[in-house]
């Protein structure tokens, strides 16, 4: 008599084909962290004004702002052209590369696809880009959307007709 032996199929994990909340979170962060670093180094490479050039060392010295401090600060800050143009720049050029992604993305395995799998467009990415606004104006729930949907999907990956997959 001879005895049969079955093996037991091993279990294997499957990862999700979609990109969750809490990878693209991460991928955010990173790609804020090497934004901002790229806008510091553009914001004082072109400085004109040496109160620019301040450090917060030198600001607190006596231990308090003064008004005339913080408007330097917020005027450096946010009433210049060179952010928003980087921030647009990175997003929509990177998105409709041949990689697919931003350098957060690409580093955690993800990458932007229309709804066939397809490389998106620039055109595409722009749309993605600025309806991101939208995602974020009624109090962030167009990005909480992800939580709800089958493919893990944004509200300005809906807008877009675009997903964030796994690589």
């Amino acid at each position: 008599m001879q005895t049969a032996f079955t093996i037991p199929n091993p279990t294997v994990k499957r990862t999700s084909l979609y990109g969750s909340l809490s990878t693209r979170f991460v991928s955010f962060l990173v790609d804020t962290s090497l934004l901002v670093f790229w806008y510091t180094v553009i914001l004082y490479s072109t400085s004109g004004e040496s109160q620019q050039l301040y450090t917060w060392k030198e600001l607190l010295q006596d231990g308090t702002f003064s008004i005339n401090e913080v408007w330097i600060v917020f005027k450096m800050l946010f009433f210049n052209i060179y952010l928003p143009v980087l921030h647009w720049l990175y997003y929509t050029l990177l998105e409709s590369s041949p990689k697919q992604a931003t350098i957060g993305k690409f580093t955690l395995g993800l990458k932007v696809t229309d709804l066939r799998g397809k490389r998106i467009s620039f055109a595409q990415a722009n749309l993605r880009y600025f309806s991101k606004l939208i995602s974020a104006a009624p109090l962030l729930l167009g990005f909480l959307l992800i939580l709800t949907t089958r493919r893990c999907q944004m509200l300005h990956d809906y807008l877009a007709r675009t997903v964030v997959v796994t690589d």
